[in-house]
């Protein structure tokens, strides 16, 4: 099933995103900061894994797509932007992604930005290195 994780969005966009949703019957739901420890996998219920990691709160929005793909994944992109619906950070579902956590996916979120921003290429996890 596809589902929509959204992230820090004030209460009027959030409920303009899940409307949105809900006619393009895609699942969606608000993550909670108790939640941003516990990996992508486990919020959109794929794992039983239930260990929290370490991590820290974020403030920024972020829109954490799952499940959609080609055709539905460019009409639902098409639809935010028609809806005038901008949040900054958005990523798509990946086998490496889904084993994540929130914080984790937005520190590599900010972290390709910034590479974009300064015109270098992004590696994944270059801190890491």
């Amino acid at each position: 099933m596809s589902e929509i994780l959204i992230y820090n969005l004030e209460p009027r966009k959030d409920a303009k995103l899940k409307m949105l949703c809900r006619k393009m019957n895609i699942g969606s739901r608000s993550v909670d900061k108790t939640e941003y420890g516990f990996t992508l996998g486990h919020l959109l219920g794929l794992t039983q894994d239930a260990g929290v990691r370490k991590h820290e709160d974020f403030d920024e929005e972020m829109l954490y797509i799952a499940g959609l793909q080609g055709g539905m994944l460019h009409l639902f992109l098409d639809q935010l932007r028609r809806s005038k619906i901008t949040v900054p950070l958005k990523a798509v579902q990946t086998e490496t992604n889904i084993g994540f956590t929130s914080y984790e996916l937005y520190r590599e979120l900010c972290a390709e930005r910034e590479a974009f921003s300064k015109g270098a290429p992004y590696r994944q996890n270059d801190s890491d290195s």
